[in-house]
């Protein structure tokens, strides 16, 4: 296959002579000012699905006849080109094609502008918006809590004098408050984790709804959510950065890429880097400090009886891909990370934190044993702006 004269021009006439690479822009065709007869041209044409399945996002489900057509085409000045090729993690084929639509419509507009010589006026466009909460569907119905002779602060005594359930998959997290440990677990089950720690005959439980309704144990209600999440990504490899309130990955050996493998929306499955050096465009060496992907998740109460949890994606910079950086020393650096994170660089991080909480499933289940569950739906709210 090859791209026809038809498609070139469309190409062509559509990108305007300039890069298609946000805020380059770089004219495509360099003219002598003292001989206008010497002409350059600067130009790549690159495919957004590669031509053949060995290229670059070439595994995309595009069919090979349609790869030439102008819709899968982007026409960017030499260095964008090999930018994009050589990182098609990054680049995405939705990333790239996004490229194109905003450019195109940037061209069309200057140019009616220029014809018309009316006043700039403000266009509406239709874009679809991701939200990045997702709908709790199953609390648990009962807050249990039994006197117990440790305080909170026995954390490390207590650890020791847990029994761990016998299916492996039951969270068990708890709080100590008044004397009283409580948990979602069941403590009327005698060989349950905590019969060391609680007094089982004076074992009691409340409605999780009285809880929510209470201002102070409505608190102790999202501490133990909190202290279940904590649980659960703790045994998916997660890190606490405690001072930033979120999750991150570390790397398994010092100095070492780590990446995860994930489901994304429009593949069977890819690999995403999770804790990475960047390296620098310009120059190609590695930059003087590491990139870990990290989220923070809340609990919210949205309505009397309805929760939901917020996924969002955050970043967290360190020295060596260990030792943290000083919180002033790293604003900026994810600062300019996020601002350049588009709607869909958005979903494409919140799907690959909810495929990986869910371990590719439709919802994220938290088991506390004997019918108390927190499942959570990971199906993405979408907005019409």
């Amino acid at each position: 296959m090859s791209i026809t004269t038809k498609e070139l021009k469309a190409l062509l006439q559509k990108s305007g002579n300039r890069c298609a690479f946000p805020e380059c822009g770089e004219l495509l065709l360099y003219t002598d000012k003292e001989n206008i007869d010497e002409k350059t041209i600067l130009s790549n044409i690159a495919h957004i699905v590669a031509q053949s399945e060995d290229g670059p996002r070439g595994k995309y489900p595009l069919p090979i006849t349609e790869r030439d057509n102008e819709s899968n085409l982007l026409l960017l000045c030499e260095r964008h080109h090999k930018i994009i090729d050589d990182q098609p993690q990054r680049y995405t084929v939705e990333r790239l094609r996004q490229f194109k639509e905003d450019h195109e419509r940037k061209i069309e507009d200057a140019t009616a502008r220029l014809i018309t010589r009316k006043t700039e006026r403000r266009e509406w466009y239709r874009e679809t918006l991701y939200s990045t909460l997702f709908e709790v569907v199953e609390m648990p119905a009962q807050v249990y809590f039994a006197p117990s002779k440790f305080s909170q602060t026995q954390a490390t005594e207590i650890r020791t004098k847990i029994v761990s359930p016998r299916d492996s998959s039951e969270l068990y997290p708890y709080i100590i408050r008044d004397g009283n440990l409580y948990t979602f677990q069941n403590l009327r089950y005698a060989r349950g984790p905590f019969q060391h720690i609680v007094d089982l005959n004076k074992t009691n439980s409340i409605r999780s709804y009285d809880f929510w309704n209470d201002p102070v144990k409505n608190l102790w209600f999202i501490e133990l959510l909190n202290r279940s999440i904590n649980k659960l990504t703790g045994r998916k490899g997660l890190l606490w950065d405690r001072e930033h309130k979120r999750y991150y990955f570390q790397p398994d050996q010092p100095g070492k890429v780590k990446e995860i493998e994930y489901r994304p929306l429009n593949q069977a499955k890819s690999k995403k880097q999770v804790a990475w050096q960047p390296i620098s465009q310009l120059t190609h060496q590695p930059r003087p400090y590491w990139l870990h992907r990290a989220v923070n998740i809340r609990f919210h109460k949205v309505t009397p009886t309805q929760w939901c949890v917020s996924v969002r994606p955050e970043f967290r910079v360190t020295k060596d891909g260990v030792e943290p950086i000083e919180s002033e020393r790293i604003g900026a650096t994810v600062t300019r990370k996020k601002s350049r994170m588009f709607n869909y660089d958005l979903l494409g991080e919140v799907n690959f934190w909810r495929d990986f909480l869910s371990d590719s499933e439709p919802r994220i289940i938290l088991n506390f044993g004997k019918g108390q569950h927190l499942i959570i739906s990971t199906s993405n709210s979408q907005f019409e702006t």
